[in-house]
């Protein structure tokens, strides 16, 4: 478990002052109750301060609730895809006067109402994320910002969902300008409102890419904004209209579920990693640090060998008779214990006890001397 420095004692102070919150006020009610025993309480120690949910809590903890939201995310633009499909056979048959609730591109549909919830409820967990992700102490470039800037993108999607204020600033600006791109002007708000959302889109994948899970529903969301797109500006082709819109509709609120889910996930992923319960991956620098020694050590020239030569050779070869014969003069044994030198005086037996050997005696000395004289004489 990774455990940021300070972490562990911040937390035990904010239990500590829950704890002497909780007893203030437990104590300040059984007073007042005390005081005003005419008056029962109305409420039991249950319903205190100290017992409140906190916002954090209505977050998900489980995968299986993130999974069991997508699921209905899922099944929820199934729904609405069918219905806007058979959406004139549903009209036939109840006798409706208009399409509008089953059109997945209006305005007042349902596949905008709970396109604006979903989007509303994202950007409430984009301020969640911003309030705990501002105090990590190892973001030094204040990445954390960019939950402020999806929380407005987020809020202003919800209010395009319900109102359609792309088209309202679509047709204005071509009408003032004369000048109209792609279908129905809509190069004026890809312009105003396409490049700002991509730009915090991609600064929050950026954000996101420490949560696998967050990051994949981004990038599933990416993909179905992006279908959805070809399909409203005719890339995708399509046998009818009724098809191309069910498609640009369905990819659209899709994408919007896979934001909700994205958000949800790294809301979770924050407050596990706030309360220390989350692995995170560090970079493998030793790794690195070692392919490049590697190809540091690959890229480096040996130093060049020197040839031998004839002369060399020779010199060798005298050099190693020398010696030869200079040990032949030197390893002459006197009594079968160590070499007798040629030149024998009365230093080296001052020198036998430096030299490691053991110390001869009086009558080994004797005998020394004893065939030092015969030698000299023979």
């Amino acid at each position: 478990m990774v455990n940021f420095p300070g972490r562990n004692g911040r937390r035990r102070r904010v239990l500590n002052e829950e704890v002497l919150s909780a007893s203030s006020a437990r104590s300040a009610r059984s007073s007042s109750a005390s005081e005003n025993s005419s008056q029962a309480p109305r409420y039991s120690d249950a319903a205190g301060v100290e017992n409140h949910p906190q916002v954090t809590d209505f977050v998900p903890r489980r995968y299986r609730t993130i999974g069991m939201l997508v699921v209905t995310g899922v099944v929820a633009t199934a729904t609405l895809g069918a219905m806007h499909y058979f959406a004139q056979t549903i009209a036939v048959i109840a006798g409706l006067p208009t399409l509008r609730p089953f059109d997945l591109g209006a305005p007042g549909s349902i596949a905008a109402w709970i396109s604006a919830i979903v989007l509303f409820v994202a950007a409430v967990t984009c301020l969640l994320i911003y309030s705990i992700r501002r105090h990590r102490i190892d973001d030094f470039r204040g990445r954390y910002r960019v939950w402020i800037g999806a929380s407005a993108a987020c809020l202003l999607l919800s209010l395009n969902c319900v109102s359609g204020v792309h088209h309202v600033v679509a047709h204005s600006l071509s009408h003032f300008a004369g000048w109209t791109a792609l279908r129905d002007g809509a190069v004026w708000w890809l312009a105003i409102a396409g490049l700002p959302l991509a730009w915090i889109g991609i600064r929050a994948m950026l954000d996101i890419r420490e949560c696998r899970l967050a990051a994949t529903f981004v990038c599933a969301a990416a993909m179905c904004y992006l279908t959805s797109a070809a399909s409203y500006f005719g890339f995708v082709p399509a046998a009818e209209q009724q098809n191309a819109s069910l498609i640009t509709g369905v990819t659209m609120l899709l994408g919007h579920w896979m934001v909700f889910a994205a958000v949800v996930t790294y809301s979770r992923f924050v407050i596990l990693d706030a309360q220390g319960l989350v692995t995170v991956r560090r970079p493998a620098t030793k790794r690195k640090s070692q392919t490049q020694e590697k190809a540091r050590s690959a890229t480096e020239t040996k130093p060049a060998e020197s040839k031998p030569t004839v002369l060399s050779i020779v010199n060798y070869a005298r050099n190693k008779a020398s010696e030869s014969e200079s040990d032949e003069d030197d390893d002459r044994w006197i009594d079968g214990r160590r070499p007798e030198r040629k030149s024998y005086n009365s230093s080296d037996e001052e020198d036998e006890d430096s030299e490691g050997g053991s110390k001869l005696s009086k009558a080994d000395r004797k005998r020394l001397r004893k065939l030092k004289a015969q030698n000299r004489a023979a």
